[in-house]
């Protein structure tokens, strides 16, 4: 039998807690005050065997919100019943806090048989059936029990060891344990105790205390009571953290396997009201929220009707006082902010919800995704959600609740088909639906235009601008891979670090030409030594700013091949050079011999060299250049590109 966590429910003095004392041998009320007046105030907690953990919980209506701190956790529930008093209000509450927080199974108990007739036990057991005949727990097994004369005690407790069936809570991969409970021991310090609801942490772990992010370390474990080195799923633990003082730690927090959780004030979630709800909900209500072992004061926005009537639901977006931290698809409970009644509940959809945009119905259907259990499905609508293109195995496994281990393969199974792309290898893979991979082509060839609009004598836009105007937050690989699409398929072409759409062209003007006709003259006149700015400013008579203008458009048109300096060279110069080097029938030139070769300077030889370098003519090798030939003529045949 695998670990369970059983907790109890029911009014106020119905024997919840003698009932535990009876099945294990332990008092669960475990403050004085609780001692000193009978009754419970907080949670308890007991176990049988090594097993089974028990969370007993205060009926009192005034400690409901302990009462869910403690069932939020829980595998089982036991509704108590007293056999002298009935189904009761809290007993009513108390069921409908279960069935919100979704509660798989039950044990319906009736408790104090000795004080009543046993017809009288078959009337309260009747009325307890018809309370649940609705309910998840229309089915379950009615023990009649009395703390006092041992009756029923033995035959409940050989159902809970021996009938139990398997824990199906799914484990998420990481660890998660909501505290409930906190307090120092000497000579160890802080220690928190709780219920594992995912995965498994060992001594010597770090974990991270959220929603505050505080970052400690495992450095002792007790489990049911017993010394252990581990402390896994469904089972309760005591676990005794460092550095971190007794003071910043409390119920409600929640510790967890680092970096998989971020902290939130905006939940997105689907709520339903029970049909009891003395009235409708309107827009930004104010609510008490209980979500895990916490309770947080919240207003729910309401996203498809203005008002939610008792005994219907739909999707909201929860808007917390505080940040704090969840689960996809944790069920949570909402109360009435005054008087204090539980009114409805519901799962959580997006954990870390983006501000909610009037009328944006896409958002809805992304909602509608996210409650489906089809994790294809649901693995699609993430990655197409407007959060980011990529994502990891453990960003996506946070965002839909899945356990890593399990949906990795279905990412290398829709990789496999081509629905999604993988980015990058191994642990650092990232993942792109194939949708979104296309949105962004279209996104980075829309700018393009709209930069060809706006500068249209730029013979085009470097790769980083490009990048950081379609969005500065993409990774460079993902980047690259959309621009090598859209190059593949004659969308557009890089030219000497240029990205430009495919077909761009710049045309100057008439005055423009005029220019760029008499720049050209100066650059073929002077063909090894070519005009900077400067020097044309004054031969031509016209303003440096424009001149820049045209020799960018010549540039861009391929008329000319700029370099590092404040110059240009005229493509012939190039060509010439290349015919040159090919004409010494040398494998190898230094820079004196190929600034002898064009009868010019070092200051135009070297950049001249670079360029041919970087055209891959020439290849740099400590002080000489390797001649290539082939490339060399294959430039003066067809030009440079």
């Amino acid at each position: 039998m695998s670990h369970i966590i059983i907790g109890t429910a029911g009014h106020i003095d119905h024997g919840k807690s003698a009932l535990i004392r009876a099945l294990t041998g332990t008092d669960p009320d475990r403050l004085k005050e609780e001692k000193q007046r009978g009754l419970t105030i907080d949670l308890g907690f007991a176990f049988l065997g090594d097993d089974i953990a028990f969370i007993d919980v205060p009926g009192h209506e005034k400690f409901v919100k302990n009462m869910v701190a403690g069932v939020s956790t829980i595998d089982m529930a036991m509704l108590v019943v007293a056999a002298d008093d009935g189904v009761m209000p809290q007993t009513r509450e108390h069921l409908d806090i279960l069935s919100l927080l979704q509660i798989p199974s039950g044990i319906l108990v009736i408790t104090k048989t000795d004080l009543v007739e046993p017809d009288f036990t078959d009337l309260v057991e009747e009325e307890l059936r018809d309370l649940c005949i609705e309910s998840f727990m229309s089915d379950a097994p009615v023990f009649r029990v009395s703390a006092i004369t041992g009756e029923g005690i033995e035959e409940l407790k050989t159902h809970l060891l021996t009938h139990l069936s398997k824990n199906e809570r799914p484990n998420r991969g990481f660890f998660w344990m909501p505290v409930d409970r906190s307090f120092s021991v000497k000579g160890f310090g802080t220690v928190v105790t709780g219920s594992v609801l995912s995965g498994q942490t060992a001594v010597g772990d770090a974990l991270e205390l959220l929603p505050d992010g505080k970052q400690v370390r495992v450095r002792n474990i007790q489990t049911h009571g017993h010394q252990a080195t581990t402390v896994g799923m469904a089972e309760r633990g005591a676990i005794n953290i460092h550095p971190i003082d007794r003071e910043n730690v409390h119920r409600g927090q929640v510790l967890a396997t680092p970096g998989y959780f971020s902290a939130s004030s905006r939940m997105d979630a689907r709520l339903s009201l029970l049909p009891g709800s003395p009235r409708t909900l309107r827009n930004r209500s104010r609510i008490r929220l209980h979500l895990g072992t916490d309770e947080i004061m919240a207003r729910v926005r309401l996203l498809e009707r203005p008002e939610l009537s008792p005994g219907s639901g739909q999707y909201v977006q929860l808007l917390l006082e505080r940040p704090t931290v969840a689960m996809r698809r944790q069920p949570f409970v909402i109360r009435q902010y005054s008087p204090t009644l539980t009114i409805g509940g519901g799962v959580i959809l997006d954990a870390n919800a983006k501000r909610f945009r009037k009328g944006d119905t896409s958002r809805l259907v992304q909602l509608k995704a996210l409650e489906k259990q089809d994790p294809l499905e649901l693995i699609a609508t993430v990655l197409l959600s407007d959060e980011q293109l990529e994502w990891t195995p453990t960003a996506l496994a946070r965002k839909t609740g899945m356990p890593e281990q399990d949906l990795v393969p279905l990412l290398d199974t829709a990789s496999e088909q081509g629905e999604i792309l993988a980015m990058g290898a191994g642990k650092k893979t990232r993942w792109v639906h194939r949708t979104a991979f296309e949105r962004l082509k279209v996104l980075t060839s829309g700018v393009l235009t709209v930069f060809h609009e706006q500068d249209p004598l730029k013979p085009g836009i470097s790769k980083a601008e490009l990048k950081n105007r379609v969005a500065d937050d993409l990774s460079a690989s993902l980047f690259d891979r959309a621009l090598q699409d859209l190059e593949q398929k004659g969308v557009i072409e890089n030219i000497q670090q240029w990205i430009r759409l495919s077909g761009y062209r710049i045309r100057l003007d008439p005055q423009d030409q005029k220019l760029a006709d008499r720049i050209e003259t100066e650059h073929l006149e002077n063909l090894f030594q070519p005009p900077d700015v400067s020097e044309l400013s004054k031969t031509l008579g016209a303003n440096p700013a424009a001149i820049r203008k045209v020799i960018n458009a010549m540039i861009g048109q391929n008329t000319l091949i700029a370099t590092v300096e404040d110059f240009s060279f005229h493509k012939e110069a190039l060509q010439k050079a290349g015919k040159r080097l090919i004409e010494t029938g040398k494998s190898e030139i230094s820079v004196s011999e190929f600034r002898e070769l064009v009868n010019t300077s070092r200051k135009y030889a070297l950049p001249l060299l670079t360029l041919l370098d970087d055209l891959g003519m020439t290849e740099r090798v400590a002080d000489i250049r390797l001649i290539h030939p082939d490339s060399l003529q294959k430039m003066i045949d067809s030009g440079i590109q």
